[in-house]
């Protein structure tokens, strides 16, 4: 693995690491919410949203988020703003 830390430069690097969200009505894991499918509806709208891993530095902690699908994320972002959500 050539991964290094960005803050220290170790090669101590965990990758992909589930993150957890433990809230009382959690689904489990963390996510990023961005958008929707479809804005205009009224019902049913189509969230987008993508469960988020963390790469962390066993260093000196460092860490780092990564979406599972940020090609995903990035047309519902356009999508909302096109239509001023």
């Amino acid at each position: 693995m050539n991964e290094k830390c960005r803050r220290c430069g170790s090669h101590k690097i965990i990758p992909l690491v589930p993150v957890q969200d433990t809230g009382q009505y959690a689904s489990g894991r963390l996510q990023a919410h961005v958008g929707f499918t479809n804005p205009e509806a009224w019902f049913f709208k189509g969230a987008v949203s993508a469960r988020l891993s963390a790469t962390i530095c066993g260093e000196c902690g460092h860490t780092e988020l990564t979406a599972e699908n940020p090609g995903e994320l990035y047309e519902a972002y356009m999508r909302a703003r096109a239509h001023g959500s």
